[in-house]
């Protein structure tokens, strides 16, 4: 039986710990998040009796959050599936499509945005709870009890008399809009990875109408929110700011390190002249060249086996005057006299 050499051991070990504090680091963030989403206590503000803009009915969720959740994961998973089936049937950036390494780094890139998903909904759990910003239908919610002589001025001695102690507890975090930070981390996030992943020469613009469907569904969620009465216009804008700023925050610092793999790298940094090598294992188009035994030139004598650039350069340094040329001018090879017997 073969043993594996240290090296690889040594190494598989790292990677394994590697993971495991990866893991242990996005619990420890993700369980203080749960908790304020489920029982944090928001902070308890005041409102003017007369403000309009708490005044509107409560409506049903629309877009909840486990229905957004949903909808980001399949949409995120959908975004990275086909741009690698794009990457494959480009006719200059053929490969297999479930590859080792094209399995891998789509792993690597997932985790790398679910660490900044629970950044951003970190962000926005302690602002909600930090802030208490009433939402829209808080007077609808929360059927407030107070001293009317007080009005038209600012309550803060108020009881509320609905029936739905969580709706009460919820219609206290408007600021920021989660759903809209949420929906548009998942579109700034993606628009990044498809401008820097997504290499293909059949369309132009296909590139361009996946990223602003992205935008465009996140746009949505926002106003749909503002039509559910859940939020104010400030909240939603301030979403969409936030989701924005972590989505390239975490894209920049993280994710664009491992967005493209090593090799494929080094395979594009070689030659630019070809396809734009989407991942591991593919070989650039080169054009045919001619051999250098059918180039019968006097001046290409003594060259051996030197590449064509070594030999153009050489031809170049011989001419008349040592004047320099554009490779793509024609030259004039100069031709010795020699006295005839």
């Amino acid at each position: 039986m073969e043993t594996m050499p240290k090296g690889t051991i040594w190494l598989r070990h790292l990677i394994i710990a590697q993971i495991s504090v990866d893991v242990f680091i996005w619990f420890a963030v993700a369980v203080p998040v749960l908790f304020l989403f489920l029982h944090g206590t928001p902070y308890d503000r005041g409102f003017f009796c007369d403000d309009a803009t708490l005044s509107f009915p409560y409506k049903q969720d629309k877009l909840s959050t486990s229905l957004l959740l949903v909808a980001g994961v399949i949409v995120s998973v959908l975004v990275i599936v086909i741009t690698e089936v794009l990457n494959s049937i480009d006719i200059k950036c053929r490969r297999q499509c479930l590859s080792s390494d094209v399995i891998v780094h789509c792993v690597k890139n997932y985790a790398i945005f679910l660490a900044g998903f629970i950044l951003q909904q970190f962000v926005v759990e302690v602002v909600k709870s930090k802030m208490g910003v009433l939402r829209p239908n808080f007077f609808d919610v929360c059927k407030p009890q107070f001293n009317m002589s007080v009005c038209p001025g600012y309550i803060t001695n108020y009881t509320c008399t609905g029936d739905d102690t969580k709706e009460i507890r919820d219609s206290r975090l408007s600021f920021p809009s989660g759903h809209s930070s949420l929906s548009m981390y998942i579109a700034v996030y993606f628009c990044m990875y498809i401008e820097d992943r997504l290499k293909i020469s059949f369309s132009r613009i296909l590139k361009l109408f996946l990223q602003a469907a992205l935008i465009f569904i996140a746009i949505l969620c926002g106003v749909d929110r503002i039509i559910d009465n859940k939020h104010h216009p400030s909240d939603v804008v301030s979403g969409f700011l936030l989701g924005v700023v972590v989505a390239v925050f975490v894209y920049y610092k993280v994710g664009k390190s491992v967005l493209i793999s090593p090799c494929a790298t080094a395979e594009m940094q070689i030659s630019n002249k070809s396809c734009d090598c989407c991942t591991c294992g593919q070989t650039p188009e080169v054009e045919p060249q001619t051999p250098m035994p059918l180039l019968q030139n006097e001046d290409l004598n003594g060259f051996g086996c030197q590449s064509s650039t070594e030999v153009k350069t050489h031809i170049l340094l011989d001419t008349p005057f040592k004047a320099r040329r554009h490779l793509s001018t024609p030259i004039t090879p100069t031709y010795k006299t020699e006295d005839v017997v």
